[in-house]
């Protein structure tokens, strides 16, 4: 086919009738017509359906279904090619009904040349382009309008999402100011005390006079407050999404012997036992060392805070399967296993209602530790980010007066064997 040919669709029950149309196209001397001859209706719809043709000659009188209702089925099924009702004398009155109908426009037989046959196709088919266009300018704004929703509905969301963070930081600033407040107030206190006495030419006198323990309120404030400008930091970077893991494959149970021995001299201060279980065979684990540490050291430590003097700790390691719907991050055990840290203490335990508060940011239960120590309220917001980082769960479970278990569980790392199959 050229470019100058045209596919005409021709639906005529006439034979004669349509040898007179295929005559007047072949009349025509700048265009070529390639013309498809079809009878019935049935045909006209399956042709008009599957496309391949640049406009449709159709006739008003059929059989059961008339032009009318082709031209109806055939664009309501989404016919794309543009429709030319003939009409014979005395039909006229269809017209305005065939245009209704979705035809692009009509002749009537007997009074029209190959001049205006040629011509009518020619607008037909422009027409029909330029309402294709038309429709897909309309569907593209109509997307375009559809993302631009979509868009405001996000930004909306990140907008309330940013003045909730807002509120979250005042919120944090306010707290972290307030908790940095007494400990500055106090060495403030203390500094003019030790600048008084020394002014008065009485600095020996500092000593006889509770210095050390001056000096000791000093040391105790600065720790806090530098514990908590560390926890602070530390949420700040997570916040960010900077939670950089180091992973390597590592011992557990011996990383939580490890940290055990560390806290074994803040147990002894109260007379506290620290005692480490595991079980025969326990898996290695892809962890950050020092992150993990962290964790662990902060549930020891608050054990070791919360829980009255003379009682035990117990910090367990044990294998277990993870809970359907668990999934383990690259690197890990596909088949599910996990190896479960437990701190147990003998305290007063943790009311339910303060359970959930447990691990947000400055979230701090209504139990008092028993040697006075103070929380910044950020560790136990760290060690779950830790956690999860690591594609793994932390949660507590407690009674009241019978003290609190605190569990954290990784997954297994991979076997090296497993490793080089992969």
């Amino acid at each position: 086919m050229n470019d100058s040919e045209i596919k005409v669709l021709l639906v005529d029950d006439d034979e004669v009738d349509h040898l007179v149309t295929r005559r007047l196209l072949r009349d025509v001397s700048r265009t070529r017509y390639d013309v498809t001859w079809l009878s019935t209706s049935d045909e006209a719809i399956e042709a008009l359906l599957a496309g391949g043709y640049d406009v449709c000659l159709l006739d008003y009188r059929l059989d059961a279904r008339t032009g009318l209702d082709v031209v109806h089925e055939a664009n309501q099924l989404g016919c794309s090619i543009p429709i030319i009702m003939l009409t014979g004398v005395g039909d006229e009155a269809i017209d305005m009904a065939a245009m209704s109908a979705g035809a692009a426009d009509y002749l009537v037989k007997g009074r029209f040349d190959a001049q205006i046959l040629e011509r009518t196709i020619r607008y037909a088919s422009e027409h029909k382009r330029s309402q294709l266009k038309l429709k897909q300018y309309a569907d593209t704004l109509e997307e375009s309008n559809r993302q631009l929703l979509q868009m405001h509905e996000e930004l909306a969301a990140k907008n309330a999402e940013l003045v909730r963070l807002n509120e979250e930081k005042n919120r944090f600033v306010g707290m972290a100011a307030h908790d940095l407040r007494n400990p500055l107030g106090v060495i403030l206190g203390y500094s003019d005390f030790m600048l008084m006495t020394q002014r008065r030419g009485e600095p020996s006198s500092l000593l006889r006079e509770g210095g050390v323990e001056i000096i000791e309120m000093i040391r105790s404030s600065s720790k806090f407050m530098l514990s908590l400008i560390n926890d602070l930091l530390d949420v700040s970077m997570i916040e960010l999404g900077k939670l950089n893991l180091d992973r390597k494959s590592t011992d557990i149970v011996q990383l939580v012997e490890s940290n055990v021995a560390l806290n074994m001299v803040l147990a002894g201060q109260k007379s506290m036992k620290l005692v480490v279980e595991s079980d025969e065979s326990v898996p290695r684990v892809d962890v950050d060392v020092h992150k993990l540490e962290q964790v662990l050291n902060n549930l020891i430590s608050n054990a070791i805070h919360y829980a009255p003097p003379g009682t035990t700790i117990r910090v367990r390691v044990e294998s277990a399967t993870a809970p359907e719907g668990a999934t383990a991050p690259e690197g890990a055990d596909d088949g599910g296993g996990e190896v479960i840290v437990s701190v147990q203490d003998e305290g007063p335990g943790i009311p339910p209602e303060d359970i959930g508060k447990l691990f947000r940011p400055f979230g701090r239960a209504r139990t008092v530790s028993t040697g006075g120590e103070r929380s910044t309220g950020l560790g136990l917001a760290i060690a779950q980010r830790i956690v999860e980082g690591h594609g793994g769960r932390i949660w507590v479970e407690s009674v009241v007066t019978k003290g609190a278990t605190f569990f954290v569980a990784l997954p297994v790392s991979q076997p090296p064997d497993a490793e080089a199959a992969a």
